[in-house]
């Protein structure tokens, strides 16, 4: 019950814990968050007022351009037809003051809405003779007040902003007086400029008129109502723009008209809007909210840290006050386990004294226990050697018992052959009996070489004609008619640094497992696959039989262990110790349903470049 109660309190404190930790993250990351974008709130509001001002001052500038156009005596001949003025006199003293001034253009528009003179007269979009009745800005100006305008020019196709005043006289308008300033170069000092900071200058009717952003000038955030389509055409404000929207998405909007926007639905942007009064236009600042995020992530991150370790440190003093009062409780246990253990030791002091004397009698009878145990072990030693013997008759009648039931069969087969006057199969028969007698010889000379080193490795062998001979002989054998064989070979002939007959005996054995494998009348199905990559040669043995149970798949290669009844458990030890001496190496493996299922069998060689040769 006790330990129940903790398991479940320990369970609520690291519920508590995590959440208190998401708590903790989730409220830094808002609170940080929240404060950078006040801060760069304020730092837009102020930059949109200094842009602002900006493009207040810049149009200032040439705010006193056609007054002083409109004063001119000379202009007001010209508008009067009086004193023998030309156009082409007006024409160069217009040139002359924008020379100075340096606006786009000048020029002089009478009441009929014709320019009859323009500092532009020399080029080919010169304004002279064009009529401008329909621009706001000669209405405006016609009527006797100051004319205000933002347009694309219909004979130049530039943009700009248009200030006319009237040329009075007589205490009656006779004409109007125009300076067209182009604001692009605003632009390009925004976008060299760089930074993290973009800017939009938007009219009343919601339309882009200048912008940071490459391909947003002349574009929409939101469609416009008829009237001011209407209007619109009817000026020709915007000549041929189509007016587009711009595709952007309002992320959250703010209480005081700033708003989180998206462009590419990737990069977000903070945009504080400020009011140009004087010309009905809204300046728009954004920055880009990466660093707001940055610093927020930031902050949450360093408030998980210091909440785990402020955590880890009550854990820590928690285990220490814990450890504490084991250490107390142990001293107070030890105290009285110390006065239990000077009350046991007199009673265990009279149970030795009697145990003394049992001991004494036990002495006498272990002595002659020894003597029995040294002619016991003399015993077991005669013994183990006994059994290595038997293991070395058991090992060799293992490696001598297939050839030799092949030799059988053959032998039999030859004497039949020979009766029927089959000369030339008997002759194949022999001569494969021959090749039986000298793997049994080469396997009885391994007994001498017992205490010396093999030189086996030096030697080489056809993966393809090793595996065949060993085929020759298991087609001999009671049973194989069940056996059916998949192989698959690379084109060229494959050569590994192994003893030939050494390599059969690697084969028959994992061959032989494989037919053993699959219970009678079964059909016995075994794939080869050979494959050769550079100095890598890999030899796959698969079957369908049940597979190596998983708990026995690590001792399979182990010496005299075996799952079968009547068998040694030498067959793979011996074939694996033959993979190992030629360098390379035997493993097994189960395959899954989808493969077929069964063991599978791998040897691993690497084939030197000399090998080969």
């Amino acid at each position: 019950m006790a330990l129940r109660s903790w398991r479940s309190n320990r369970k609520l404190g690291a519920a508590f814990a995590a959440c208190t930790l998401v708590l903790v993250t989730v409220s830094a990351y808002a609170i940080v968050k929240s404060r950078h974008l006040n801060e760069l709130h304020r730092t837009l509001a102020s930059r949109a007022e200094v842009y602002g001002s900006t493009i207040g001052g810049v149009i200032d500038r040439y705010e006193f351009l056609p007054l002083a156009i409109a004063q001119s005596d000379l202009v007001s001949a010209l508008l009067e037809h009086e004193g023998g003025v030309s156009a082409g006199e007006v024409n160069a003293y217009l040139e002359r003051i924008n020379r100075r001034a340096g606006a786009f253009a000048v020029y002089v528009i009478g009441l009929d809405g014709t320019t009859l003179a323009s500092s532009n007269w020399k080029e080919p979009t010169s304004y002279v003779g064009q009529n401008y009745g329909f621009r706001p800005y000669f209405k405006q100006a016609a009527a006797g007040g100051t004319g205000r305008y933002y347009g694309i020019g219909v004979s130049t196709g530039e943009a700009g902003y248009f200030i006319a005043q009237p040329v009075w006289r007589h205490e009656r308008v006779i004409g109007v007086a125009v300076a067209k300033v182009n604001l692009d170069w605003l632009e390009r000092s925004w976008r060299s400029h760089g930074g993290s900071e973009q800017i939009l200058v938007k009219d009343g009717n919601g339309v882009i008129l200048l912008s940071s952003f490459e391909g947003f000038k002349f574009k929409l955030e939101a469609p416009l109502s008829e009237a001011a389509q209407r209007s619109i055409r009817e000026q020709r404000q915007f000549y041929r723009e189509d007016l587009t929207l711009l595709p952007h998405q309002v992320r959250e909007r703010f209480a005081d008209g700033a708003s989180v926007l998206s462009f590419d639905n990737r990069t977000d942007y903070l945009a504080v809007s400020h009011r140009l009064a004087p010309l009905e236009w809204d300046i728009t600042v954004l920055a880009e909210l990466d660093q707001v995020r940055a610093a927020a992530r930031n902050a949450a991150i360093a408030a998980a840290l210091g909440w785990a370790l402020l955590m880890l440190g009550a854990l820590y003093a928690g285990q220490r006050r814990s450890r504490v009062r084991d250490r107390l409780n142990a001293q107070q246990a030890l105290s009285q386990a110390y006065a239990e253990l000077e009350v046991k030791v007199a009673q265990r002091t009279a149970d030795l004294q009697s145990a003394n004397l049992r001991l004494q009698a036990e002495v006498s009878e272990r002595e002659r226990a020894e003597r029995t145990l040294r002619y016991a072990q003399s015993e077991l030693v005669q013994s183990g050697k006994l059994a290595a013997i038997g293991q070395m008759a058991a090992g060799v009648t293992h490696e001598l018992n297939q050839p030799l039931a092949a030799l059988q069969t053959f032998s039999d087969n030859t004497r039949v052959l020979l009766a029927r006057g089959r000369i030339d199969d008997a002759l194949d028969n022999l001569a494969t009996i021959s090749d039986l007698v000298k793997r049994l010889g080469y396997i009885t000379s391994q007994l001498k070489g017992f205490a010396r080193r093999s030189d086996d490795g030096k030697q080489s062998a056809s993966v393809r004609t090793a595996f065949a001979q060993t085929m020759l002989q298991i087609r001999t054998r009671p049973g194989s008619e069940r056996l059916a064989l998949t192989e698959a070979w690379p084109d060229r002939d494959v050569i590994v640094p192994c003893n030939p007959i050494r390599l059969e005996q690697v084969f028959t054995n994992l061959v032989s497992n494989a037919i053993e494998a699959v219970a009678a009348p079964g059909e016995v199905h075994i794939a080869v696959v050979v494959r050769q990559d550079g100095e890598q040669v890999t030899i796959e043995v698969s079957d369908n039989g049940p597979g190596v149970p998983v708990s026995l798949i690590d001792r399979i290669f182990e010496p005299f262990y075996t799952t079968k009844e009547q068998g040694l458990g030498l067959g793979l030890s011996i074939s694996a110790g033959i993979v190992r001496a030629a360098g390379g190496a035997l493993t097994v493996r189960n395959r899954t349903a989808s493969e077929g299922g069964g063991a599978q069998f791998i040897i691993s060689f690497t084939c030197h470049r000399e090998s080969h040769a």
